[in-house]
């Protein structure tokens, strides 16, 4: 009776301590994914944000602050998706919305920053 209890016990253990490897590359792509959307998300979040200032309104130096805040944001972004390029997920097309909206944005702010007479500098 011992040794059968014992027995079943014993597979129990081992029947629920078993992993393939499927079920770790399942977990892993899932969580890859995940981190790649919030990535695209955050990204999409910051630069519609400042793709949607409305610079005229703005005084020089909010002006200047927002590119200051969006660079600090762009770049813990990209330390994070240096994570992701480590896990071998490309990130390039990240950092090209990134920088285009940034110089969108610039091309934009600019023109208002001189007719403001700002002695700010982008």
């Amino acid at each position: 009776m011992k040794k059968i209890a014992l027995i079943l016990l014993g597979g129990a253990l081992l029947a629920g301590c078993q992993t393939t490897s499927s079920d770790l590359t399942s977990t892993a792509n899932s969580a890859a994914t995940s981190a790649t959307d919030g990535a695209t998300s955050s990204v999409s979040s910051l630069t519609s944000n400042l793709l949607n200032t409305n610079f005229p309104s703005l005084s020089c130096s909010a002006i200047k602050q927002t590119f200051v805040t969006y660079e600090a944001q762009a770049a813990n972004l990209e330390s994070g998706s240096s994570m992701l390029t480590a896990a071998g997920i490309s990130t390039e097309s990240t950092k090209v919305k990134l920088d285009s909206a940034y110089n969108t944005a610039k091309a934009t702010a600019i023109p208002v920053m001189s007719a403001k007479g700002c002695s700010e500098t982008l």
